[in-house]
């Protein structure tokens, strides 16, 4: 996990102390998260995010504000993302310009980089309940033969 390009146009808003967490174990989850935790000096200003060109909004308690993208696994491969921060006129100004496309894009307070690993299988290459299963079926069948060889 790394964080860069503070914008230092905007006061009060450059320190940033960062944690991320990406899915990685597909039998675990149905889809990929990641999710971005940071608190901040930006006081009360109401950020948004963006990742990969998807405006997200930012949710704050307290002093920790958290940024989450949930999607399918093919949706989010193994890569690193950038999650730009913006303030309230920033969002607004990243918004003309996606819908109009020209010019240069506004700058974000700050970019976080994320790195996902990707999803992968761990553990056993089979599933923990099928070895139960036949763990159960073969002691059924043994407790039957002897009931079996008793009952002779």
């Amino acid at each position: 996990l790394e964080s860069s390009g503070i914008n230092a146009e905007y006061g009060g808003c450059s320190n940033f102390d960062v944690k991320s967490y990406t899915t990685t174990n597909i039998a675990l989850a149905t889809e990929t998260a990641v999710l971005v935790e940071f608190t901040s000096d930006c006081g009360d200003a109401k950020l948004s995010a963006v990742v990969d060109g998807e405006v997200l909004p930012v949710y704050s308690a307290g002093d920790k504000s958290m940024v989450t993208v949930v999607k399918e696994h093919s949706q989010l491969p193994a890569n690193t993302y950038t999650v730009d921060l913006y303030d309230e006129a920033g969002i607004v100004a990243f918004k003309n310009f996606a819908k109009e496309g020209s010019g240069d894009a506004p700058k974000a307070i700050h970019s976080i980089s994320v790195v996902h690993p990707g999803v992968s299988k761990e553990g056993l290459p089979i599933q923990s309940e099928f070895i139960v299963m036949v763990v159960a079926l073969l002691v059924w069948w043994g407790a039957n033969s002897i009931k079996a060889k008793i009952s002779e």
